[in-house]
């Protein structure tokens, strides 16, 4: 199931590089001149996921059916940041059910969506609504459903009602390098994260041979990253699989848990 998800993702990325290749030369001047647009990047997302959705969805949603008749989680430890660790995986189902998980960036399909299973699930992606609205006009069904408590905003401002709520998972894959300001978005993250909370998270951070219109670089050292993400307050647990080939970019990833607080002594 995992790797029907990757394959859609994948696709959403390559349809993206060719519709950014496909700009007018004027265009791509501009761009060049101002740099990194989100609003243009936005708008090749919603693009290239209309044409995924339109190819995978109905194949995502008769395995999730089948999987939701058997009672199956959907997710499981053969995934980037488990590893194939099923003691870690199960110890976080067990963590997850009964709590607030987060996906930031869920794009058209998402980590969280099809997890029935989890009680409390919120996704923030400025575009949803979009995806939502595709979803039923192709087939009158959706993975976001009302169940689901969904922002349709970016994902750097703070929402209040989210700091320090989230005790179960934030899951990021994916995600922050096609965000205006990335490093935002993982302090934003970590303001939400309580004491215990898991941290699912894999970005690229420098591509190669150069970004296009729709990813930012974030920096060539791995080192920096892991780092930032320690600062904030999480522990990691392992590193995440290296998905990408070397001559991709380098990427950053890592299955986490933030600290508990020191108790005064």
């Amino acid at each position: 199931m995992t790797s029907l998800l990757r394959r859609a993702k994948k696709s959403i990325a390559y349809r993206t590089r060719r519709a950014i290749h496909a700009i007018t030369p004027p265009i791509l001047a501009d761009r060049k001149v101002s740099g990194f647009d989100h609003s243009v990047a936005q708008a090749y997302e919603i693009d290239s996921a209309r044409k995924t959705i339109e190819e995978a969805f109905p194949r995502i949603i008769k395995t999730y059916d089948e999987v939701v008749a058997q009672g199956g989680l959907w997710q499981g430890p053969s995934d980037e940041w488990f590893r194939g660790d099923e003691v870690a995986f199960r110890q976080f189902v067990d963590h997850v059910r009964n709590r607030k998980c987060l996906e930031v960036g869920s794009g058209p399909f998402g980590y969280l969506s099809p997890c029935y299973w989890i009680r409390d699930r919120v996704i923030i992606d400025p575009l949803i609504d979009q995806y939502r609205h595709i979803q039923m006009e192709m087939i009158g069904r959706t993975l976001f459903i009302p169940e689901i408590t969904t922002y349709s905003a970016p994902a750097e401002p703070i929402i209040p009602e989210l700091v320090g709520a989230v005790d179960g998972a934030i899951i990021c894959r994916n995600a922050i390098d096609h965000a205006e300001d990335p490093l935002a978005v993982l302090h934003t993250m970590a303001t939400y994260a309580a004491p215990g909370c898991y941290l699912l998270f894999w970005t690229d951070i420098w591509h190669y041979p150069k970004p296009d219109e729709g990813h930012q670089n974030i920096t060539k050292r791995p080192a920096v990253i892991d780092a930032l993400v320690r600062g904030l307050g999480f522990e990691p647990i392992h590193t995440a699989e290296t998905l990408r080939g070397p001559d991709e970019g380098l990427e950053y990833g890592c299955l986490a848990r933030k600290a508990a607080i020191p108790t005064a002594t």
